[in-house]
């Protein structure tokens, strides 16, 4: 059976009082689980990946603490394809664990992961397999070649103040733009964390208004103007 368009895994509730994303996933893992925030220990591997889809689809993760779900459903890509990261923090430190901030280098040493095209990091170290860019839509799909892409997000890459970390520069409509120029058969999967605190109301109901936002841009074309459940679910997106 395919894998659910729209994944949710809800640890710690910060989902709870986002309604009109849940009534749009096909699933959501909804659960206290221990030993996953920040770090997953390895006796935690198995039980995590019964949770996360059998294939990418789009997957919202909670806030950055849970970055490393990534890790997890990248490693289950059969073919060679380029992983573009938004995100305001370079996850690549050396760790025998995986981690929120080394899940990326662990990445790379995937043998079907090409590059990384990271956008946003606030500091940038040299790294093999590691580009940087700006959020340029022709530079970054220049850089992503004639490889499929899968996309993760971290919201606090943003200068909109939603998640429970300092801010990033870059504002939503760039984020939004260059999703909308990556064609829509290139997209293996997405993934999206950087939520806030599941007690400040007002910064959920906005992390929410900016998911339906991504959503938006991964499932229709420029002509759409209101993301919606029946919008959403009318066209779907054409990703495998």
């Amino acid at each position: 059976m395919a894998s659910p368009r729209i994944h949710i895994l809800d640890f710690d509730g910060v989902y709870e009082e986002q309604s009109t994303l849940k009534s749009l996933a096909s699933y959501v893992f909804s659960g206290n689980m221990t030993g996953v925030r920040y770090m997953i220990l390895p006796e935690k591997v198995i039980e995590v990946e019964k949770i996360l889809p059998e294939r990418p689809g789009i997957t919202f993760l909670g806030d950055g603490e849970f970055h490393h779900l990534t890790y997890l459903l990248l490693r289950r890509i059969r073919r060679p394809f380029v992983l573009i990261v938004f995100d305001r923090h370079l996850d690549a430190k050396s760790s025998e664990v995986l981690s929120c901030d080394s899940w990326l280098k662990k990445a790379l040493k995937l043998k079907n992961l090409i590059r990384a095209v990271v956008v946003g990091a606030q500091k940038q170290e040299k790294m093999h397999g590691i580009f940087f860019s700006d959020p340029d839509p022709e530079k970054i799909l220049k850089l992503s070649g004639r490889y499929r892409i899968y996309l993760s997000v971290d919201k606090d890459v943003l200068n909109v103040g939603a998640t429970k970390w300092d801010s990033g520069k870059i504002c939503l409509n760039e984020l939004l733009n260059v999703i909308r120029s990556i064609p829509k058969r290139k997209i293996l999967g997405v993934d999206i964390c950087g939520e806030p605190e599941p007690t400040n109301v007002w910064r959920v109901k906005m992390s929410e208004r900016v998911n339906l936002s991504i959503l938006h841009a991964l499932l229709f074309d420029e002509l759409h103007h209101v993301p919606g459940n029946k919008y959403l679910k009318g066209k779907p997106a054409h990703m495998t």
